[in-house]
């Protein structure tokens, strides 16, 4: 960690108010197949809930990373514990007076708190995956007075997840000794679960305890 401050802290310029903000030009319209559910949580190294507490930002190949220091309230599932911290790093940011948006990018805003689902980046530091659809601010219930999940503002068009090939099955009556599989010989392939769909609108303890056994169910050892 002391390795990252270190190479951030020649290249870090705070904010100004007078910056011009570009596109980054591979990323002009935030366009994007749904992120499965499974594959989300099967793919992260770290699943929390977690509260920024620094960012900083720097330039880093010709483009502008914002690095978050975040809080982790709570562990849910990989290498973070709850009470430690960690760094985040997500793309778009500003530089002295140069700024970058990346649309379909994770941000993080002071102050509030949001589930992450994480995959370990640069040395020090972690990436969200799947980008914005790998995080999910936490908002008031007002009705149920029930702190609930929501979907990231800055997720854009979504399509809906592919067929999983992996996920075909021999119909019941080819033989076994079939030795090539052919599309009539296979069962219809099964449309992964949106992860919006297991999380978007619901109570926030039971997004965490069902990810919790999600993760156990998806990363037992061969």
């Amino acid at each position: 960690m002391n390795a990252l401050l270190r190479g951030l802290a020649g290249s870090v310029v705070l904010a100004s108010a007078f910056a011009v903000f570009l596109p980054e030009p591979s990323a002009r319209a935030s366009v994007s197949i749904a992120a499965a559910y499974d594959a989300l949580v099967g793919t992260a190294d770290a699943i929390a809930l977690v509260t920024p507490v620094e960012t900083m930002s720097a330039w880093e190949d010709g483009k502008i990373y914002t690095y978050t220091r975040v809080k982790v309230d709570q562990g849910v599932a990989g290498d973070l514990g709850t009470g430690g911290e960690a760094w985040v790093r997500t793309r778009g940011g500003v530089v002295g007076k140069i700024g970058q948006i990346v649309d379909g990018e994770a941000v993080f805003v002071p102050k509030t708190q949001s589930l992450v689902f994480l995959r370990k980046g640069p040395p020090g530091a972690f990436d969200v995956s799947a980008r914005a659809q790998g995080q999910y601010p936490v908002v008031l219930d007002e009705s149920r007075k029930r702190a609930t999940l929501t979907r990231h503002a800055n997720v854009g068009v979504v399509y809906p997840p592919k067929t999983d090939p992996a996920q075909t099955l021999p119909r019941p009556d080819v033989k076994a000794q079939t030795a090539v599989s052919t599309p009539a010989a296979r069962a219809p392939m099964k449309t992964p679960v949106p992860a919006a769909e297991m999380i978007h609108g619901r109570p926030v303890e039971e997004v965490v305890r069902d990810i919790a056994a999600a993760y156990k169910r998806l990363h037992v050892a061969p």
